[in-house]
């Protein structure tokens, strides 16, 4: 389910987007988990890269999701509350170096890392919302990735995968003038060979784990599997 994410340095990431950066810089982070700030580009302001909490907080709850809500389903978010009053109106983009998934059929799980065949960042359509704190009055931006079952190439380890965007794709995603049915369009399978994955280390397992070569392989491409 795309348990974490490599990000990388956040004017880098923003210059890599063609985008300005919106607050403050960020370092770089090779384990990036769920409940942290994430780099995503918003409807409401596509011009630049701002980092938000991955994790979605729905404007009408009035305390924090006592279920998960860093992921959102595609065959079941016209459906859940939290999600379907997002489609066609707050719409984000992720903006990721590469994912980590993991195999968890043998007797341990094994990570892997994956990115673009062609070293390019990885975009995933995603929804934010805005929340604002009842007790405190903090408004709080968050926002979910939209999963979709994996293609056969993610699918050797994993059952789920992130929907990826071109950047032409993106604009799409983004662009707010446009019908929701052809925002939609976006969100189709992955083609097997936009990505590459391999083994990495068990110790991307810690979240607190920061070193700057856990995508390194530790073993087999998974193209050898084939």
């Amino acid at each position: 389910m795309c348990g974490r994410t490599l990000i990388g340095e956040s004017l880098a990431m923003a210059a890599k987007a063609g985008l300005l950066l919106g607050g403050d810089t960020r370092e770089k982070d090779t384990n990036r988990p769920p409940g942290t700030d994430m780099p995503v580009i918003l409807d409401a302001r596509p011009g630049r890269l701002h980092y938000v909490k991955w994790g979605l907080i729905p404007s009408g709850s009035k305390e924090l999701p006592k279920f998960s809500t860093t992921y959102c389903r595609i065959e079941t978010m016209f459906s859940l509350p939290s999600y379907k009053n997002l489609i066609g109106r707050r719409h984000c983009v992720f903006v990721v170096e590469g994912f980590y998934e993991w195999d968890r059929t043998g007797s341990k799980k094994q990570p892997y890392y994956f990115e673009r065949n062609d070293g390019a960042i990885l975009l995933l359509a995603g929804y934010w919302d805005s929340w604002k704190d009842p007790k405190t009055g903090i408004v709080i931006p968050s926002c979910t990735m939209i999963m979709q079952p994996a293609n056969a190439y993610v699918g050797k380890i994993h059952d789920r995968m992130p929907c990826i965007l071109s950047q032409s794709e993106s604009a799409v995603w983004l662009d707010r003038e446009l019908p929701v049915n052809e925002r939609l369009k976006v969100l189709h399978p992955v083609d097997n060979a936009l990505l590459k994955g391999w083994q990495v280390d068990s110790r991307i397992n810690n979240a607190r784990n920061k070193d700057d070569d856990n995508n390194r392989p530790s073993g087999p491409d998974l193209t050898l599997f084939d």
